[in-house]
């Protein structure tokens, strides 16, 4: 019970049942729509769930689920129309997806520095990848190098014995 005096008047400052129960069916229409096109919320504007984390792996997961299907068929639907057989055998259409799988640069990074301590990665095929030029052969850009520590026991104090004798350096 709210007793007024002097002339105030009572104004509600709460939304009506309906109108509350309008907004949440807004709102399942947001979710809807992305999940009727495969997009995820956060991309429609619905950051109610979100958090830096989850967007960065619902955009990977964006390009896996959504893009890279409708990608198959452009490049298949291209390779079909635009090249002859004798082309087919020799040249392919292909969507570059790279950029948008990145994801954050701390996480490259450490993928790029396991891949080149490991032997498999060269410096030029990092470059590569990040779009930089590569460095000349003769300053070592395509040398693979592996850990030291991972060194067969046999093989290992090799490196500090002269010529092919068993004297050390």
């Amino acid at each position: 019970v709210v007793v007024l005096e002097e002339g105030v008047d009572y104004q509600q400052i709460s939304i009506p049942p309906e109108e509350a129960q309008f907004l949440e069916t807004r709102k399942f229409q947001i979710d809807e729509i992305a999940r009727l096109y495969r997009v995820p919320p956060h991309m429609v504007g619905d950051l109610e769930k979100s958090s830096f984390n989850n967007i960065e792996q619902q955009s990977l997961e964006f390009v896996k689920y959504t893009l890279n299907p409708w990608v198959v068929r452009w490049e298949q639907s291209l390779q079909k129309a635009l090249l002859s057989p004798a082309e087919q055998k020799r040249c392919f259409v292909k969507f570059n997806l790279d950029g948008l799988m990145r994801g954050d640069y701390k996480s490259r990074m450490e993928g790029y520095s396991i891949g080149r301590q490991n032997g498999w990665l060269s410096a030029n095929d990092i470059r590569e990848m990040e779009n930089m030029n590569p460095i000349p052969e003769e300053e070592g850009g395509n040398l693979y190098l592996i850990n030291g520590n991972l060194t067969k026991l046999k093989d290992a104090g090799l490196f500090g014995k002269t010529g092919g004798n068993d004297e050390e350096i």
